[in-house]
């Protein structure tokens, strides 16, 4: 099973949403509650569906309508999700279940395919003092997830980080279980600086996330761990680096330091789809914002 398909990664996201089993589409979902003043006649609360973090792995196979219909039948108001680009149904297919496929993110990637890994002039010189200053240490995450959680609680920090992506130690725990998941550690001396997470499946390597601290940064932990895993997952298919941080894709610090490592490019999709229309007109009271849900603009 992917691992962001499995119902157990779907718990560690439990913080965003109340996980929903998608049998037609081979993955969960989260419902979570709409965050407006109760519709008269519905004063219990009203809910709608949003897609597993980072991307939503739907089965190659996968039943779009089937799965649309059973989060109907839950009562949800829509749903929204990003797709894994690099498997699952095609642009067509998913464009003719969904109301709404426009293009997200831009996904960087280290393709085979394409060529060899040939990091930039720029980031060779930054991966070989990263190397000289820092050892890089590989293994499961469990053992290091009191070092991996005050890193990535220092992140959430100085970034602000909020919604799905503020995962709490809890969900650490969750994940370490995971076989697929593979954490790399940076030290200086005996002081871990920097970590990042990867999933490896099936001929794809995800990027999942990574965090560093200042000493980290000064002696360039976040070169020396990038091209460590790389370089460690070589020969199993596809790296995918993601995408830079917010919407949109091509600009800020983040996708220029991933596209030194890059060459390739894949392109992300979001995906909506109304599930019921006369709730979901009344929550948006016809106010055209651009995003979906409206309601959530």
């Amino acid at each position: 099973m992917h691992p962001y398909a499995s119902p157990t990664y779907a718990l560690a996201l439990s913080h965003a949403g109340r996980p929903v089993v998608v049998p037609e589409w081979g993955v969960s979902v989260l419902a979570r509650p709409v965050p407006v003043d109760p519709i008269p006649g519905h004063e219990d609360g009203l809910e709608d569906a949003t897609g597993i973090y980072p991307l939503t792995p739907l089965a190659a196979a996968a039943d779009l309508f089937g799965g649309l219909e059973r989060l109907r039948t839950l009562g949800l108001i829509s749903v929204v999700l990003v797709p894994d680009p690099l498997a699952g149904p095609s642009l067509d297919g998913l464009s003719a279940a969904f109301d709404l496929v426009r293009p997200f993110k831009s996904h960087l990637t280290v393709d085979p395919a394409i060529g060899p890994y040939s990091p930039s002039r720029h980031h060779a010189e930054r991966i070989r003092r990263g190397h000289r200053r820092c050892r890089i240490d590989v293994g499961p995450l469990g053992p290091w997830l009191e070092p991996w959680g005050r890193l990535y609680r220092g992140l959430i920090a100085h970034r602000g980080v909020t919604g799905m992506a503020a995962f709490p130690d809890r969900s650490f725990e969750i994940m370490a279980s995971d076989p697929a998941l593979t954490a790399f550690a940076a030290l200086v001396g005996d002081r871990i600086v920097g970590m990042t997470l990867w999933f490896a499946h099936e001929g794809v390597v995800y990027n999942h996330l990574t965090a560093v601290d200042a000493d980290g940064y000064a002696n360039g932990a976040s070169f020396a761990l990038y091209d460590s895993a790389i370089l460690h997952f070589g020969g199993q298919g596809v790296v995918n680096l993601g995408g830079g941080a917010g919407v949109g894709s091509g600009e800020g610090g983040l996708f220029a330091f991933k596209r030194g490592f890059a060459n390739g490019e894949v392109m992300t999709s979001v995906c909506g789809a109304v599930l019921d229309s006369a709730r979901y007109a009344a929550l948006g009271k016809g106010v055209e914002t651009g995003f979906f849900p409206a309601y959530r603009g």
